[in-house]
């Protein structure tokens, strides 16, 4: 199944994975990796902004 590819999809999805990845590195036990995970959540979502910001 196809996922329409709207601005405001996007943005859902992203914001989505955002989660996810917080939810992981509240999981994770390596506070390595914990921080890689919330560096990449925030990653995300700067960039989705960044992104908006644009248009």
């Amino acid at each position: 199944m196809d996922l329409p590819d709207t601005p405001l999809e996007r943005t859902r999805r992203t914001r989505e994975r955002a989660e996810e990845l917080g939810r992981a590195a509240d999981r994770a036990t390596d506070p390595e990796h914990r921080q890689r995970l919330r560096e990449k959540a925030r990653r995300l979502l700067a960039e989705e902004l960044e992104g908006r910001e644009g248009n």
